[in-house]
């Protein structure tokens, strides 16, 4: 069913989309039905929309959600949505930098629905991973190659640090592409929109996240090199190194690429548990 769309107004029409911020504003109402379908946005789900920008999918929300919430960082688009949304009870607009809204004062289960500016978006992910436990989805529209590569499995040329980052907390699928002649301006590249399916237990739980992170970092900080190279930044004793294939099975003569989130939390969790990992030099690289 395609809902109806924002009207053109004449605040809209003087609105162009600012490069700085990375804007390329999506009317096609086609493809915004798919974005709110591919969502699975129903009557009584409460919805984050970051950057709402002229409205356009803000209006196929409303009319499908129990409420929407839209974080606005451009000033010129506050008084057009205000206009535009005057008389829609279920929209409230927040002027704000998404990167430093306090997603952690949310109440409640929320569905997170964003048109991220290329520039920003691997930031505003890592934000929403943070705070994961406040939503139960996350459908983003990307750039296409920044969506497969969130969503591609170990042994894939696109699998890397965002990969195995997102995918420890949610199941990812990419669900369609979005061509650059459906926005305007229209960019240098393609789309895709993407769903995140928040696990409700991490696919591992590593004993130290945070140096779990830093694991992953190092290794693919030089994707080309095995791990037994790219590890070395993390000052790992050669002794211990030689310790991880009898005791966790990985050999580190394999690339990053080719373990699995699982591989990489029994890996972070070997190079932990080892007392020579415990000195300042690795909580340093774990913290920096």
């Amino acid at each position: 069913m395609v809902y109806g769309t924002i009207p053109l107004m004449e605040t809209s029409e003087r609105i162009r989309p600012k490069k700085s911020l990375g804007q390329n504003f999506l009317k096609d109402p086609a493809y915004l039905n798919r974005i709110a379908d591919a969502a699975d946005i129903g009557p009584e789900d409460s919805v984050l929309e970051i950057g709402p920008g002229l409205g356009h999918l803000t209006r196929i929300l409303t009319d499908r959600a129990k409420k929407v919430l839209a974080l606005e960082l451009d000033e010129r688009l506050i008084p057009h949505l205000h206009k535009t949304f005057h008389d829609v009870r279920n929209f409230d607009l927040v002027h704000c930098d998404a990167l430093a809204y306090p997603y952690g004062s949310l109440s409640g289960s929320w569905k997170v629905v964003a048109n991220l500016p290329y520039y920003i978006s691997t930031p505003i992910i890592q934000k929403l991973i943070q705070f994961r436990t406040h939503f139960t989805t996350i459908t983003l529209l990307l750039q296409k190659e920044v969506a497969e590569r969130i969503a591609a499995n170990p042994g894939n040329k696109d699998y890397g640090y965002l990969s195995v980052l997102v995918q420890l907390s949610a199941e990812a699928k990419v669900e369609f592409a979005v061509p650059a002649g459906a926005f305007t301006p229209q960019p240098n590249v393609d789309s895709a929109v993407i769903t995140l399916v928040l696990r409700e237990q991490p696919a591992v739980v590593p004993q130290d996240r945070n140096f779990f992170i830093s694991v992953v970092k190092a290794a693919f900080s030089q994707r080309r090199k095995t791990l037994r190279n790219s590890l070395k930044q993390l000052k790992v004793p050669r002794e211990q190194m030689d310790l991880v294939l009898c005791t966790t099975g990985i050999d580190l003569n394999r690339r990053a690429e080719t373990l699995s989130v699982a591989e990489f939390g029994s890996l972070a969790d070997f190079l932990l548990s080892s007392p020579d990992l415990r000195d300042s030099a690795i909580r340093d690289a774990v913290t920096s």
